[in-house]
């Protein structure tokens, strides 16, 4: 009776809207890397060009993340709806711009648009997910978050390698962007936020949010790890080039990213579930998330020197059943609890995500090549 009471929380009207956000979110994410075989052939672009694409998208998005907290923290978080609102119809804009462009110019502008909207998205939905669920079923929420994510990613890569179209897919995913931004302006008002906006809030600019946060101990090794594990983890946007460049059929492909889609589905689930239960022991969450880097970092190995179909489909189904635990298990539950109140909690995840994505864009993006 106690679990059931405990899970009928996370299914609440809030919850099911900020994780539609973060699934579509991750959809159009994941089309970028799913789109540059196409974009090769039907727009003659080389793959240091498709790199620069990546590159300034995450340059946008690293950019832009002070700009959405400082939102947050000027407003208070009885207006964070409205902000999120209002990147997600910005986002749909850029998106469905995108789609409609063939030039390199416009293909470089809007999908710079398009990241520094998506920017918002991490930040303003791990938030308010903390103000809509107990501490006690935080790793389970982000799991189940992280869940939809994957799916979705899935269901967006696979339409467009199956299809061989990137457009669509695109005006679809930029569609859905504009109507669930009335969504969220209508039903995912805080409304037992304390005092009016800005009240009993502790009033930081970005820089002096890191100065506060530099001193914690647990943000630094935070900030490590995700510097160490920036550049494996963004380069994976290639490797649908790799296996093609490996021989592997448009029907392989699919498989592999379908098994491994299903995996991670999974396994991020997995990962926040274990990381609540192991939550009563000290660093509980910590020895989760190490387990899931071991494991899935020996996984990636063994893929990447794999030569088969049947190796290939194996290892990178293996690495996304057991590499993706850590965010939902270990770093975000983590980064929820170093916030002294709400609008402050959207600024510790900005300054969390903001080293790791400036760091990736210089060494991770530019120059993908066939070694």
């Amino acid at each position: 009776k106690s679990i059931k009471v405990r899970y009928v929380q996370l299914c609440r009207l809030q919850v099911a809207v900020l994780i539609t956000v973060a699934a579509l979110d991750a959809a159009d994410k994941a089309m970028l890397a799913a789109s540059f075989p196409i974009l090769e052939r039907t727009l003659s672009l080389d793959v240091a060009t498709l790199g620069y694409f990546s590159m300034f998208a995450n340059l946008s998005y690293a950019l832009s993340l002070p700009l959405w907290s400082g939102l947050v923290h000027r407003h208070g978080v009885k207006k964070a709806h409205s902000i999120l609102a209002s990147s997600c119809f910005l986002w749909g804009v850029a998106t469905m711009l995108i789609a409609g462009s063939s030039t390199i110019t416009w293909q470089a502008i809007f999908r710079c648009v398009n990241g520094a909207a998506l920017a918002s998205i991490l930040p303003l939905s791990q938030m308010m997910l903390v103000e809509f669920v107990p501490a006690a079923l935080r790793g389970t929420s982000f799991g189940l978050m992280a869940f939809m994510e994957n799916l979705s990613a899935t269901a967006s890569t696979s339409a467009v390698v199956w299809f061989d179209d990137w457009r669509v897919p695109y005006f679809v995913v930029g569609t859905l962007s504009i109507l669930i931004s009335s969504i969220v302006e209508r039903y995912l008002v805080i409304v037992h936020a304390k005092g009016a906006p800005g009240q009993n809030e502790h009033k930081m600019t970005m820089i002096q949010m890191f100065h506060r946060v530099r001193q914690i101990p647990t943000f630094f090794y935070l900030v490590c790890q995700g510097l160490f594990g920036a550049i494996p983890w963004d380069m994976m946007g290639f490797l649908l080039l790799l296996m093609k460049w490996r021989g592997f059929t448009p029907d392989q492909v699919v498989s592999i990213q379908f098994a491994s889609g299903c995996c991670g589905t999974v396994g991020s689930l997995i990962g926040g579930i274990l990381g609540d239960h192991f939550s009563y022991l000290r660093n509980g969450r910590i020895y989760v998330g190490l387990f899931s880097v071991l494991s899935g970092a020996t996984f990636y190995g063994l893929f990447l020197h794999s030569k088969s179909f049947h190796q290939a489909l194996l290892w990178k189904s293996l690495f996304h059943l057991t590499g993706v635990w850590t965010p939902a298990a270990t770093l975000r539950p983590i980064c929820a609890e170093l916030a002294r109140d709400q609008s402050e909690r959207a600024q510790i995840v900005c300054a969390f995500m903001l080293c790791p994505k400036h760091f990736v864009c210089l060494p991770g993006e530019s120059k993908p090549n066939r070694h």
